[in-house]
C-alpha cells in the first residue's frame, strides 16, 4: 500500500481531518442578558456561541531555569505560562455582542465610582470546542452570507478556560469606503486551561457570521 493510500485510510478511520472552521465557543450567559444575544443564550438553558468568527485554542509554555550539574547546564521546570486567548465576533444590528462585552467589563471596573470588583465577581469559565465533521451538510445563501447547516456527532477536543474575563475589546473603525461587516475582537485572560471530555451532540449553523449551538 502506498503512503497516499495509507494516509487516505487513516483519515477515513479517524473521520477525516480536523477543520479550522468547525468550532464552537461557549461564553457565560449572565452578562448582557437584556440584549437579544443574552436572551437567546438563556433559551432552553443552552449557552450561545456569540457569532464567533475566529478563536485561538490556547497553548502552554513550561517555564525553566538553568541548573548547573558538574560542567553541564540542565533545564529544570519551575512553572508554566499561558497567553491570552483572542476571539473575534461579527456584530448584529442590535450590537448585542458589543453590549455583552461592555457589560462584562463594566462589572470589573466601575469608572464612575472608581472601584474595581473582587475577582470572584467577574471571572467566569469559557469553553472552546473543536467539532467533528458533520455527518449531514446543507448549504444555502441568505443575502450575501453563505450558510451551512450540519448535523454532527459531537466534539473531538474541548478546552475550558478557568476564571476567565475580558481584558481588551478592540476599537471599531467605521468608514464610508467599505461595505463590510462589523467585527469585534476581544482578548480574554484566565488562570489556566484544561482539556475536558465533552462529547456532546450538536447541530451547527455556520457561515459568514460564525456558528451557533442549538
Amino acid at each position: 500500500m502506498s503512503s497516499v493510500d495509507e494516509l487516505k485510510s487513516l483519515a477515513s478511520a479517524k473521520l477525516g481531518f480536523a477543520r479550522s472552521n468547525s468550532f464552537l465557543v461557549e461564553l457565560p450567559t449572565n452578562f448582557g442578558a437584556n440584549s437579544l444575544l443574552g436572551q437567546l443564550a438563556t433559551l432552553g438553558g443552552n449557552q450561545l456561541n456569540l457569532l464567533c468568527n475566529s478563536v485561538t485554542l490556547p497553548g502552554k509554555q513550561i517555564l525553566t531555569n538553568d541548573r548547573r550539574v558538574g560542567l553541564e547546564f540542565q533545564k529544570v521546570a519551575y512553572g508554566y505560562a499561558v497567553d491570552d486567548v483572542s476571539m473575534t465576533f461579527y456584530a448584529l444590528n442590535d450590537y448585542g455582542i458589543k453590549k455583552y462585552l461592555d457589560n462584562w467589563m463594566a462589572t470589573i471596573v466601575d469608572e464612575e465610582n472608581h472601584t474595581v470588583a473582587y475577582k470572584s465577581d467577574y471571572e467566569r469559565d469559557i469553553r472552546i470546542h473543536q467539532l467533528r465533521k458533520p455527518i449531514i451538510n446543507k448549504s444555502f445563501d441568505i443575502g450575501p452570507l453563505g450558510i451551512n447547516v450540519g448535523l454532527g456527532a459531537g466534539t473531538v477536543y474541548s478546552v475550558q478556560l478557568l476564571k476567565a474575563f475580558p481584558t481588551t475589546v478592540s476599537a471599531i473603525e467605521l468608514n464610508n469606503e467599505l461595505d463590510g461587516l462589523i467585527q469585534v475582537t476581544c482578548q480574554f485572560s484566565y488562570t489556566r486551561w484544561k482539556a475536558i471530555n465533552d462529547p456532546q451532540g450538536f447541530i451547527s449553523v455556520s457561515g459568514g457570521f460564525g456558528s451557533l449551538l442549538s
